[in-house]
């Protein structure tokens, strides 16, 4: 085989699977975005309130939103049961504020087949505008340190801070 081709091949099958990898973290970022703008979204303890910042709480003053299959897992006090995990497919948003202002989305998406995993969930945050200021890719790396800590209640802290 001619070094030249081989060399041509090598470089455009390395370049498309970049390029296949980049598109499909974008695809995650994107369809995880548009969940937690879903309208379909519960507030936590069913009150549309901006929660304060508490035990150190690197996101600030916050709305907390789940989706169906995150409050099927709910007990009777509103709260995932201490030592239980929520189902594939449970979404929490927190919707992060200045003052009255959105300023970010925090989401975690408990996904136990994706490569963009870490202990099950996916972690990203996202500007209003959808642009991730942490993406998925990043695999919770800045939040698993914190969010395995406290009670045990799969990785979510708010329940035991609010």
């Amino acid at each position: 085989m001619n070094k030249n081709i081989f060399r041509v091949s090598a470089i455009f099958i390395f370049s498309t699977s970049v390029f296949y990898v980049s598109c499909k973290k974008n695809k995650t970022n994107q369809d995880l975005y548009n969940e937690c703008k879903l309208a379909d979204l519960t507030f936590y303890k069913s009150k549309d309130t901006i929660y304060d910042a508490k035990g150190g709480s690197p996101h600030g003053n916050f709305k907390l939103k789940f989706n169906s299959k995150a409050v099927a897992s709910f007990g009777n006090d509103g709260k995932l049961p201490v030592g239980q995990n929520f189902n594939d497919g449970a979404l929490i948003v927190k919707e992060v504020y200045s003052g009255a202002e959105l300023i970010l989305y925090a989401v975690m998406k408990k996904d136990s087949k994706s490569k963009y995993g870490a202990n099950k969930w996916l972690w990203a945050e996202y500007k209003p505008n959808g642009d991730a200021a942490y993406n998925v890719a990043e695999q919770g790396k800045s939040c698993t340190s914190c969010h395995s800590t406290g009670i045990a209640r799969d990785f979510i802290r708010s329940f035991d801070l609010h």
